[in-house]
């Protein structure tokens, strides 16, 4: 049966070592993404991510991490089938870095599409963060889940 993957990218106009390590340190990740993690994301571990703000945990094994370049982790399948995603990282021009996330993969059926385009989503909203936190200082996530109740 074949298969579809994931595929995302964004520039974002800062230097890759700062990109990088937003991503692989979890006091930066916490400023835009995650509320708590085990531990940085290192070759070899295994790593808990929390999202407080939506009540959920997403566990990690890290594959490969290759400093200012590459990413690799598997998920930790909540239906038995998991994914590889690979975050890359590429210098563009003088103090910008071009991200670019592949996850992969899923199954050509009615549920591994709806799985893979729920992730794009994830994944462009991840880079949405990255971006204005690392460019602005801005955590996007703040009130992610808080009800409005004055209009």
């Amino acid at each position: 049966m074949d298969r579809i993957e994931v595929n995302v990218r964004e520039r974002i106009v800062k230097p890759v070592d700062d990109v990088f390590d937003a991503v692989v340190e979890p006091k930066r990740m916490s400023n835009y993404f995650i509320s708590n993690a085990s531990g940085p994301m290192t070759s070899g571990t295994r790593v808990d991510w929390e999202f407080a703000d939506v009540g959920a945990k997403v566990t990690v094994d890290v594959v490969e991490v290759e400093q200012n370049r590459k990413i690799v982790f598997k998920s930790d399948p909540t239906d038995g089938e998991g994914t590889t995603t690979t975050i890359g990282f590429a210098p563009d021009g003088e103090g910008a870095t071009v991200v670019t996330i592949n996850e992969a993969s899923f199954a050509m059926d009615p549920d591994g599409v709806q799985r893979a385009m729920g992730q794009t989503g994830g994944w462009t909203y991840f880079l949405a963060c990255l971006k204005a936190y690392v460019t602005h200082g801005i955590n996007l996530r703040v009130g992610l889940n808080k009800r409005i109740t004055e209009i």
